[in-house]
């Protein structure tokens, strides 16, 4: 008997995911005997302890009215239903029986309608009163709808003729929607019991077999709510989780034939196989002689196989012989069936722990509700908001444009020159003190030889060469602090002529020098090469001169994406792929064009202004015409007589002249005047361009701009586009205004450094190429100092500076610079997320319109706009 008890027990507490098919254990005793009778009373007592169940149960049996007895007698139905919600373990919920309360309802409906439309319609209504009873918010809408007579006043009457279909019919037929779809669904049980076909039916057309099935439609009913309380995909009910025990059905005495009883016993294993049910464990007492019963001893094996198997299918059955046969008394039951040792659930749960987990997903879902309503709008606020864009951030310091320097600027270069051989010469001296590293980097730029500011003002020279020195500077100073860990720099300069068109001879130069130290097999001096700062034909020459014999190279502000086809070569800026994607996103959803004085909107349009012999413009046209969509481009080069080929498309215009292209562009802003134009060439033709359009087209000057990276802030400070043509708006990106919004304490000390060798009024002091150049030398010196780190003792050599390179300079947290902090994983050529700006130029100087990308770590801007409503385009995904 205790094994039996036992393997009973132990098939209720199988959790779900891991049931077989729900089973009927039939106990039958020995002609005269009770002891089945005995087993299932002892059953129910060992399935609660101190006046509370351990799983949930309902003990029922049939019982017959007595004589003089007026009181309604509940059916076995009624009895499992109160018993079920009596009977629940700690922490198990509210049972919700919606299909059965349905079936009931439908079941003891009546009506007196005669036609099969009507009919259905008038039984749903029943049914809906009957639930109306028990449902707060229906009885609420019901008292809502009302009735009564209609008020005199115009407003009163249309309130009480409104209501009734809001509040008293739309209720009723969601109602029934919601009960047809809950029991004619495809594939359901009701369907199949009812031998309905597949498509579209009516429920409530088929009272006739309900009435005449009742028993077994409510037994079919019951087994699909009761495997509904326990399915998975409750799984976020704290209720649901923790309801992990099937539910026992005890039936205690033997039904007459004919009754419910008997007609729930009979009709189990089919309902089981109809509705799929493995959730309840029916342990019923019959009459014997009806099946060949086994021993309790086969029955423990028949009910410990269905422990172990899984599936759904036909109900499970076993017949018990639940006493001896010889009339001798069952010692092992009168002991066991005492009620002790109780069941043994895996798990007992307390009522308060699932009200305390509701309450803290509840306050979780209001606040994910509360932010991404706060998110949507955010979000439609942007997108219907008309609003120019303007500054994004306050800036904390002021971005007035610097001051046109009286001397020239090839004397201003020649300065810096002085500073780094000032340093060279430090680093000459520390070279002599015992432990100290020294070694050379060089810098390969163009040089500023021009005596002019009309003719020196758009190149990046100085700004370029004063971020090395300023570099160098601070970097040997550092390398003062820790002789032991660090390497001292010199910094020698190699000219690489206008448009670095001697960059390859001085490449050469370089290469030659670096064999000479390999082969002499001493300590190797020249650590790499910074610089590049143009994507042309000479520069890739001289990349890939200096990459063969194993010098890294750390480009500056060069961003065409050509130039990563060396494995030696990385850079600081970000590429045209990135820049690109901004610019687009800035232009897609940003109110960049102004419609009218005040108002403006996104961008429909772009007219992309290119130079195709340009490598730099040409990529970075192609890649906005990639990621922009819904563009026109015209292709312009300051040299006429350049070959480049033909336009390939009816998209795509050649402008011989500016005229043309100013010409072409006020057609294309009067066909869309939500025209955007994208300028990917250079920026010395950028005035020129604006004069034209100002005084030789009929647009009267109108028109909105959004610059690539070449159109820097000094560029901008020295034409002064907003100033002297005031229908212009323009934009453009840039890598810092290191002046005025610095990124991090990096970028502070930048600021400082610079500021306090040449003034806050200095043409390039809000300018990007400076601190990009400073970010260079301080990422080859990262790489050189980590190689002298990890060689100990030893000697290190460019191919350690290059290992470090590629593996990513910095680790995880990269290398902070001036311009944001410059994370290289594993291969890449370009920071993963590089900060970058687009800024909006004003009469009083830039002022940031977009941040995107990562400023220090752990601190990186991933949403632009007005409350953060749009995503910045990010790197991740893209490959090395």
């Amino acid at each position: 008997m205790g094994d039996f008890v036992t393997a009973f027990e132990e098939f209720v507490l199988v959790p779900p995911g891991r049931r077989g098919p729900s089973a009927l254990v039939l106990l039958v005793s020995p002609p005269g005997g009770d002891e089945a009778e005995r087993i299932a009373d002892g059953e129910c007592q060992r399935l609660r302890v101190r006046g509370r169940a351990l799983v949930p149960f309902a003990r029922v049996q049939e019982t017959t009215r007595r004589v003089g007895v007026t009181s309604r007698t509940r059916d076995v139905f009624e009895q499992i239903e109160i018993a079920l919600r009596d009977n629940r373990p700690a922490g198990f919920g509210r049972l919700r029986l919606p299909r059965y309360e349905l079936v009931r309802a439908f079941a003891d409906a009546r009506t007196r309608e005669t036609q099969a439309a009507v009919q259905a319609k008038d039984l749903r209504d029943k049914c809906y009163a009957e639930r109306c009873k028990t449902s707060l918010f229906l009885k609420a809408l019901y008292a809502i709808s009302g009735d009564g007579q209609s008020p005199a006043s115009v407003p009163g009457w249309l309130w009480h003729w409104a209501r009734r279909p809001l509040f008293g019919a739309l209720p009723r037929w969601l109602y029934g929607r919601r009960q047809q779809r809950r029991m004619m669904g495809k594939n359901g049980w009701f369907r199949s019991w009812a031998g309905i076909p597949s498509g579209r039916g009516d429920f409530f057309a088929h009272h006739d077999a309900v009435v005449v099935g009742r028993n077994d439609v409510l037994l079919c009913a019951l087994l699909s709510d009761l495997e509904d309380a326990v399915q998975r995909r409750r799984a976020l009910s704290p209720w649901a989780r923790r309801r992990r025990s099937r539910f026992v059905l005890v039936l205690p005495r033997a039904g007459a034939p004919g009754s419910v009883t008997e007609s729930v016993v009979r009709g189990f294993p089919d309902a089981v196989e109809r509705t799929g049910s493995t959730a309840v464990v029916l342990l019923a007492v019959g009459r014997d002689g009806r099946d060949t019963a086994q021993t309790l001893a086969a029955a423990t094996t028949t009910i410990d196989s269905w422990t172990r198997s899984q599936g759904r299918g036909r109900g499970r059955t076993v017949t018990v012989g639940a006493g001896p046969y010889d009339g001798r008394p069952d010692e092992e039951a009168e002991s066991r069936l005492r009620g002790y040792p109780e069941i043994q659930p895996r798990r007992v749960y307390s009522d308060t722990a699932p009200r305390v987990e509701a309450a803290v997903m509840t306050v979780a879902a209001v606040a994910a509700l509360s932010l991404v309503a706060q998110f949507a709008v955010a979000r439609i606020g942007a997108e219907t908001s008309t609003e120019c864009v303007g500054a994004s951030v306050a800036m904390p310091e002021s971005a007035a444009p610097g001051k046109v320097p009286e001397i020239a600027p090839k004397e201003l270069y020649e300065q810096a020159l002085a500073s780094i051989r000032a340093q060279n010469a430090e680093a000459d001296a520390a070279a002599k003190r015992p432990n100290t590293a020294v070694r050379t980097v060089v810098y390969l730029g163009v040089p500023a030889v021009a005596e002019t500011w009309k003719e020196g003002m758009y190149s990046g020279s100085i700004p370029e060469l004063r971020g090395i020195a300023l570099a160098q500077e601070a970097l040997n100073r550092e390398a003062s602090r820790d002789v032991a860990r660090k390497v001292w720099l010199r910094v020698r300069v190699e000219d690489g002529g206008q448009q670095f068109a001697k960059a390859p001879e001085a490449a050469e130069r370089i290469a030659k020098e670096a064999e000479e130290e390999r082969k002499g097999g001493g300590s190797q001096q020249i650590m790499g090469v910074a610089g590049l700062g143009q994507s042309r034909a000479a520069t890739l020459r001289a990349r890939d001169i200096l990459g063969a014999v194993g010098l890294p190279v750390i480009g500056t502000v060069t961003t065409a994406e050509e130039m990563q086809q060396n494995h030696m070569y990385r850079q600081v800026a970000p590429d045209n792929r990135r820049e690109a994607r901004i610019a687009a996103e800035f232009a897609r959803h940003g109110n960049i064009v102004e419609t009218s004085p005040g108002v403006c909107a996104p961008a429909r349009e772009a007219v992309v202004v290119a130079d195709p012999t340009d490598r730099y413009s040409d990529n970075l046209r192609r890649r906005f015409v990639q990621e922009f969509k819904n563009t026109r481009t015209i292709l312009y080069t300051a040299e006429p007589e350049a070959p480049f080929d033909p336009p390939q498309d009816d998209r795509t215009e050649r402008a011989r002249t500016l005229a043309d292209m100013a010409a072409s562009v006020c057609r294309r802003i009067r066909a869309e005047p939500r025209t955007v134009v994208y300028w990917a060439g250079r920026g010395t033709e950028f005035s020129a361009f604006l004069d034209e359009f100002d005084n030789g087209t009929s647009c009267r000057g109108h028109v909105t701009a959004l610059g690539g990276n070449d159109l820097t802030s000094a560029v901008v400070d020295a034409q002064q586009p907003s100033s002297r043509h005031s229908g212009v708006r323009l934009y453009y990106a840039a890598h810092a205004v290191p002046k005025s919004y610095w990124p991090n304490e990096v970028g502070r000390a930048f600021r400082t450094q610079y500021l306090d060798a040449y003034g806050k009024d200095d043409l390039w002091s809000n300018d990007g190429r400076a601190p990009v150049a400073w970010d260079a030398l301080r990422l080859l010196a990262t790489a050189v100092n980590t190689a002298r780190q990890t060689s100990g003792t030893g000697s290190f050599s460019r191919d350690t500076v290059q290992t470090v390179l590629a593996a990513g300079a910095g680790g995880g947290d990269g290398v902070r610079g001036a311009t944001g902090t410059l994370v290289y994983d594993q291969g890449r050529k370009v920071p993963r997320d590089k900060r970058l700006l687009i800024l909006h130029d004003t009469r009083q100087g830039p002022e940031v319109a977009l941040e995107c990308g990562v400023r220090d770590s752990g601190d990186e801007k991933t949403t632009w706009g007005p409350g953060d409503a749009f995503e910045c385009p990010r790197d991740a995904g893209d490959a090395p």
